[in-house]
C-alpha cells in the first residue's frame, strides 16, 4: 500500500533530524517573517548587497522543455545578478518525497518550489517547509488582490500567505465539433448536468459514446457534489461528512444512467483500459469530455493522437441553473519559498516577475497565468499555435474569460481516506453490487467514521 502524504512527511522529518540535527528549526511559527529577525533573510540581504550574483534553485513538476526553461532563460538574460536554475521533480509519490526530503534536510534544497494540490501545500506548511510570504509580498509591492484576487489565495490558520498560485487550470467541456454538427446541436454557453447528459445521449452514435471519464480523476458524483459545494465539498459546515448530499446522489445516478443507456463508457471498462480524457476524445471513443484546458497539448499532438476534427469548448455544467462553479479547474502550481533559503528576497523578486509576465512561457504547454491582467486573446493564440484547424478560437477565448468560482479543499480531515471511501462505495454502485440508497447510507456512515477517527 502506498504511504499517505502524512506518513511520507513523518518519514522525511525523521530523516531530516538525523541528517541535520536541527529538527526544531523547521517548525512553523506565527511570528516567522522575512524581517531582520530571520537569519536566512538577513543572509539574503547581505548576499544581494555584496554585489555577488545570487543563484536560486527552482523546483517544479513540469518538464523544462514545456515552458519552465524558456521562462528561466528569459529571467537570467534580464537579471544577471540573480541566476535561476530549474530542476524538474516528477509529481508523483516518490518525486514529492524527494522534494520533501530536500526541504526538511536542507541538503541541496530548492529556494523556490512548486506544490500541486491543496493537500500537498497544506502538509508542507504544517511541516514548516515554506516561509510566510506576507512581508516579502509587501516589500516587493506585489498586489495579491489586483494580480490574482485575494479570494484565490488561501491564508492559513496563522493568517499568513505561504504560496502564490501560478496556474489557472480552467475547467471546460471539450466537444468533437463534427459530432456536434452531425447531431444538429448548437454549442452551449451555459448548462446544467442534466442538460449535459441529454446532449451526451444525442451525440452517441455507433461506437462513438456521448461522453467518457478518466477514472483516475473522478466521477460525475463528486463532480456534481463540487458543483453544489465548491469549498471543502467532502465535509459539511458542521464538520461531518457531506456524503449524504443530494448533489452527490444525483451525480451518481446520472453516471449510472449514462452508462446503462450506452451513452458513456462504463467505469469498469475505463478502469481496465486505463482510459484517459485525451484518449477518449481524440481517438473517437467519446464525443465530449468534461475536463480542463490542459488537454489542448494533446489536441495539438497529432503524431500520438491523429485526428482531423475540430474541438470546441463549452463551460463546465452546473448543478443548478445560473451557477458559476468551475469544478473542472482551479488555481494551482503553488509557488513557495523554502523556509531555510538564504535568498528569500531574491526568490520573491523572481516570483513577482514570474507571476506578472514570466509564466506566459508556460501557455503553449497548456498552463494559464493567474494574472488577471494577462491578455486572454494572446493566451488563446499561444495555446492554439499552428493548430487552428483543430481548435476553435472563439469558444476557447470565451472559456478563458469566464468569471468562475474555483473549488478548494484545504480543511478536509483525512482527505485521502475520504477519497478512498467514496471511490469504493461509488464503484460498488456503478457495478451493480448495491443500490443507490445502500450506497448513500454506506458513504455517510463510513465518511463520518473516517472523520471521527482523524480527530482522535
Amino acid at each position: 500500500m502506498k504511504r499517505t502524504m502524512a506518513t511520507s512527511i513523518g518519514a522525511v522529518l525523521a530523516l531530516s533530524m538525523a541528517l541535520s540535527g536541527c529538527g526544531g528549526s523547521n517548525g512553523n511559527s506565527n511570528s516567522a517573517s522575512s524581517g531582520s529577525s530571520d537569519p536566512a533573510a538577513s543572509s539574503a540581504s547581505s548576499s544581494q548587497g555584496s554585489g555577488k550574483a545570487v543563484t536560486l534553485k527552482f523546483w517544479g513538476g513540469v518538464p523544462p522543455e514545456s515552458g519552465p526553461q524558456d521562462a528561466v532563460d528569459a529571467w537570467n538574460q534580464a537579471h544577471p545578478d540573480i541566476k535561476v536554475e530549474y530542476t524538474r521533480y516528477v509529481n508523483d509519490d516518490s518525486g514529492n518525497l524527494k522534494l520533501d526530503t530536500a526541504l526538511l534536510s536542507n541538503q541541496d534544497a530548492p529556494d523556490i518550489f512548486m506544490s500541486y494540490g491543496d493537500e500537498r501545500i497544506t502538509k508542507r506548511v504544517d511541516a514548516g517547509m515554506a516561509t510566510p510570504l506576507d512581508d516579502l509580498i509587501a516589500q516587493s509591492g506585489f498586489d495579491v488582490d489586483d494580480i490574482i484576487g485575494a479570494e484565490n489565495v488561501k491564508k492559513f490558520a496563522d493568517g499568513h500567505y505561504y504560496y502564490l498560485p501560478a496556474n489557472k487550470n480552467v475547467g471546460v467541456t471539450l466537444i468533437n465539433k463534427s459530432a456536434l454538427d452531425a447531431a444538429g446541436e448548437t454549442l452551449p454557453t451555459s448548462w446544467t448536468w442534466d442538460q449535459f447528459a441529454a446532449m451526451a445521449k444525442k451525440l452517441t452514435k455507433g461506437d462513438l459514446k456521448g461522453t467518457a471519464q478518466d477514472p483516475a480523476l473522478g466521477s460525475f458524483g463528486d463532480m456534481m457534489l463540487t458543483s453544489d459545494k465548491p469549498i471543502d465539498s467532502f465535509v459539511k459546515d458542521d464538520g461531518t461528512s457531506n456524503f449524504d448530499s443530494p448533489a452527490l446522489k444525483a451525480g451518481l445516478e446520472l453516471q449510472k444512467d449514462l452508462e446503462s443507456s450506452g451513452a458513456m463508457t462504463p467505469r469498469a471498462e475505463a478502469v481496465a483500459n486505463k482510459l484517459t480524457y485525451q484518449d477518449a476524445l481524440l481517438t473517437g471513443k467519446a464525443a465530449t469530455v468534461v475536463s480542463a484546458i490542459f488537454l489542448i497539448r494533446y489536441i495539438k499532438d497529432v503524431q500520438n493522437y491523429p485526428h482531423d476534427f475540430q474541438v470546441v469548448f463549452a463551460p463546465v455544467p452546473q448543478y443548478k441553473e445560473g451557477g458559476n462553479v468551475n469544478n473542472g479547474g482551479g488555481m494551482g502550481d503553488y509557488m513557495s519559498i523554502n523556509k531555510n533559503s538564504p535568498n528569500k528576497e531574491a526568490a520573491m523578486q523572481f516570483i513577482d516577475w514570474y507571476l506578472k509576465e514570466g509564466d506566459m512561457a508556460m501557455v503553449p504547454g497548456g498552463r494559464i497565468p493567474t494574472n488577471k491582467h494577462a491578455d486572454q486573446a494572446e493566451i488563446a493564440k499561444l495555446l492554439i499555435g499552428d493548430a487552428g484547424n483543430l481548435i476553435d478560437r472563439t469558444s476557447l477565448e470565451a472559456a478563458l474569460s469566464g468569471d468562475w468560482t474555483y473549488p478548494t479543499s484545504y480543511n478536509v480531515p483525512a482527505p485521502t481516506e475520504l477519497r478512498q471511501v467514496y471511490t469504493e462505495e461509488m464503484e460498488k454502485y456503478l457495478l451493480g453490487a448495491q443500490t443507490i440508497d445502500q450506497t448513500m447510507a454506506a458513504l455517510k456512515k463510513r465518511g463520518d467514521e473516517t472523520i471521527d477517527s482523524a480527530k482522535k
